[in-house]
């Protein structure tokens, strides 16, 4: 398709975005490469190729998409979407995002998330590579961008270093790629989001690069742990960070209903001890007998952290799928604000991880309808991944199973999904696409 532009919209070190219209008359965003004369053209035209290369084959709601490209024009561009602005106009307007950053924070962990997933690294996420679009109903979403210095596996030891042109934004560059950029890991990339999360909460928040970094509240610890100047410090992974700044900006309030079920809740809310195993009958038996009470399950699973999932498996591998069948079925009926579903895929997520078939089956189920129930991208992103191509045929001959025992809809539930998410049936194994036959 030919593209008209329009007018300029920013540029950065080595490359222009103009705001061009398509011949379907929609307008776009064309990236072009644009090199400094002082910089080497030669060493930047790659740099350029990986960020096409690597953005288009991500496809996920919070990572900014790819339509159209050309490497071999002079200039090499590319096409994605026209964004309203960036976090970081945003930030400039209101830096705290009108008192709650939720959606915004949640979303970035979403696509750094899908990002470490697929093995790639960022290696340069800061507001200005966060961008602002609206969905078909108006509704605000935001995506990450500007992928010229990804690296994947191996590849992150070719970073281009020459002068003038070395990779990272020191301002949120973790302190081991400052010493040596090939040393970047998903921690860098968690360091980098403390640095973000520092620029809303601290208050003052300037600062000094490469540094460890606090702000007052709860939310300083997340802080802190994120910007850990030894990366081994840092949260291991974004799930990590997703579970504890939920519980830092969250505020709950937990409402016991019985002295046993405020003892029970504290068997699993101290931090750092995992349960006897005198402890966890005690925590069954209380599930046992209030499964109906949703208030009493609803403090026990928020109580559950994933280091309880983790640790219950590798001591009784058949006690872990009992809890899991438990927690799924309450993320499958239960109602909750839209931050905490994905606390809840998290965990789920790690249950099917962990679980035979029968229980990755049941998590499948769980993530669809969590997902569709609360309209939540990022559960039912969850869900397609549980039942993709990839799964082993008994998987999908459970879960279809699952649908028909718990009379589910698939072919509604998927339509849900189409819309929402932009799911394509040919992602799902063979055996649920023939379900929407």
């Amino acid at each position: 398709m030919e593209y008209e532009k329009r007018k300029e919209r920013g540029r950065g070190g080595f490359g222009i975005v103009d705001e061009v219209i398509g011949e379907d008359g929609l307008l776009y965003a064309r990236k072009s490469l644009s090199v400094p004369a002082h910089l080497d053209a030669a060493a930047l035209r790659p740099r350029f190729d990986r960020e096409v290369k690597f953005q288009s084959v991500i496809h996920h709601e919070n990572v900014v998409p790819i339509f159209e490209y050309d490497l071999l024009a002079t200039p090499p561009w590319f096409i994605m979407p026209l964004a309203h602005c960036s976090l970081q106009d945003e930030m400039h307007v209101d830096r705290t995002l009108g008192g709650d950053p939720k959606p915004v924070l949640f979303q970035i962990l979403a696509g750094l998330e899908e990002i470490h997933r697929r093995g790639f690294l960022h290696r340069d996420l800061k507001p200005d590579n966060v961008l602002k679009f609206s969905t078909t109903n108006g509704t605000a979403f935001y995506a990450l961008s500007d992928f010229g210095l990804m690296a994947v596996g191996e590849d992150a030891s070719s970073t281009l270093t020459p002068s003038g042109i070395g990779g990272g934004t020191p301002r949120y560059q973790a302190p081991e790629c400052a010493i040596n950029f090939r040393r970047a890991t998903q921690r860098s990339d968690i360091y980098s989001f403390g640095a973000l999360l520092h620029d809303i909460f601290a208050t003052n928040p300037k600062r000094l690069p490469h540094e460890e970094l606090t702000a007052p509240g709860d939310i300083g610890k997340v802080i802190e742990k994120c910007t850990k100047r030894n990366a081994h410090r840092r949260y291991n992974d974004v799930a990590e960070v997703r579970e504890a700044l939920f519980q830092a900006l969250t505020t709950y309030a937990f409402a016991f209903q019985s002295d046993e079920e405020a003892q029970v809740v504290g068997l699993l809310s101290e931090p750092s001890k995992q349960p006897t195993a005198d402890e966890w009958d005690r925590v069954f038996d209380f599930l046992d007998t209030h499964a109906d009470n949703t208030q009493s399950t609803t403090n026990i699973f928020r109580a559950l952290r994933r280091d309880h999932i983790e640790n219950l498996h590798a001591d009784d591998p058949d006690l872990m799928a009992a809890l899991g069948t438990m927690f799924l079925e309450h993320c499958r009926k239960g109602v909750f604000v839209f931050e905490y579903c994905d606390i809840l895929a998290s965990k789920a997520l790690l249950f099917y991880s962990l679980g035979d078939v029968s229980l990755k089956a049941v998590a499948a189920v769980a993530m669809l309808r969590l997902g569709t129930s609360h309209n939540r991208w990022f559960v039912e992103n969850t869900f397609l991944r549980m039942a993709s191509k990839a799964i082993e045929d008994a998987l999908a001959e459970r879960i279809a199973v699952e649908f028909m025992v718990l009379n589910i809809n698939f072919k509604a539930e998927f339509a849900h999904l189409a819309y929402s998410v932009r799911a394509d049936k040919e992602l799902l194994h063979p055996t649920l696409q023939a379900l929407l036959a």
